[in-house]
């Protein structure tokens, strides 16, 4: 029997994937959506098919429409369950890059010299986008892993777990960025128009996470010690980024590489927006908008190469 290569293999469904989507009972298969047993079935074909990279990611996007009521189940749980049995509850949110705000402009002004009202809310409106990426990515890496239980019982698309989690820290930035404003005004924060883009930095700094995330965390399947190595890293590029020091402050023949670091611009974004009440250039979107579509591409791609895989090495 001559081999067929891959391209030109027919689509063979594997008793697992069914059973992802199937349970058995005494009378046979039974679709856990309560689906009919042969529109179910068609779709696993449909599904088995080998299909081209726009059509697979058109695919898993349709997945996810299926279950948005349980995406906003599992947002809120999360949140309740982060502050659950804590006296002041969401507040923590604020507090901590609050007081770790405190720590570092009561150092860093007498270091560089710096006014401690404005070098305050300086560093702060850099420390809020920072916790947003280094919680998302630090979470984000056990995404899959920790939802393995559920993933065995029930067929979920592998991105749902990695995008609750950025998700979840989306709204909590959210509105600490709200609380923060607030709080800045008191010490002297101009508010501006620009503050109507805050929402687009958002949502662009969420799209850069979200890719990030999805690769990580179907990486961390395969190396489980991952999430380890990653928290050294970002815990070394807090200090590679204009967070406490100002880009002003470099050497200009330094300045190039610390612009090549992709979190710099979006904590730029942030800080343009909020600190400097200025409309960003329309080259800090482009920069930041190119950097999101990779991540966002390359997550995906690495999605489609694994997601069969994945179940298995759980």
């Amino acid at each position: 029997m001559p081999i067929l290569k891959e391209e030109e293999s027919v689509a063979v469904i594997d008793r697992s994937e069914l059973l992802e989507v199937f349970e058995q009972d005494g009378d046979g298969l039974v679709n856990l959506e309560g689906q009919g047993l042969t529109k179910a079935a068609q779709t696993m074909i449909q599904n088995a098919a080998p299909q081209s990279f726009p059509a697979y990611v058109i695919t898993k996007i349709d997945e996810l429409r299926f279950i948005k009521f349980a995406f906003v189940s599992f947002v809120v749980n999360n949140l309740r369950r982060r502050y659950q049995r804590s006296a002041l509850g969401f507040a923590w949110s604020l507090l901590n890059p609050l007081l770790m705000m405190i720590v570092m402009t009561t150092i860093f002004s007498m270091l560089f010299h710096q006014d401690p009202k404005s070098y305050g809310i300086y560093i702060f409106t850099g420390l809020l986008p920072w916790q947003f990426i280094n919680e998302s990515v630090v979470g984000g890496c056990s995404a899959i892993t920790g939802a393995e239980a559920f993933m065995k019982k029930v067929y979920v698309p592998k991105l749902f777990f990695p995008l609750v989690t950025c998700s979840t820290e989306l709204v909590n930035t959210a509105l600490a960025l709200v609380s923060m404003i607030a709080l800045g005004t008191v010490l002297g924060l101009k508010i501006g128009w620009s503050l109507v883009l805050l929402p687009a930095a958002l949502l662009v700094t969420f799209a850069f996470i979200f890719g990030i995330v999805l690769a990580l965390s179907i990486s961390t399947v395969y190396f489980r010690d991952l999430t380890h190595l990653i928290k050294v890293i970002l815990q070394s590029f807090f200090y590679f980024i204009p967070i406490v020091w100002k880009v002003e402050s470099l050497p200009k023949q330094y300045v190039p590489y610390f612009e090549a670091n992709p979190f710099t611009h979006f904590i730029g974004l942030f800080r343009t927006i909020v600190y400097d009440s200025q409309f960003p250039h329309l080259r800090e979107w482009a920069i930041t908008g190119a950097y999101a579509c990779c991540t966002i591409l390359i997550g995906l791609y690495i999605l489609k190469r694994n997601e069969k895989d994945i179940i298995y090495r759980l």
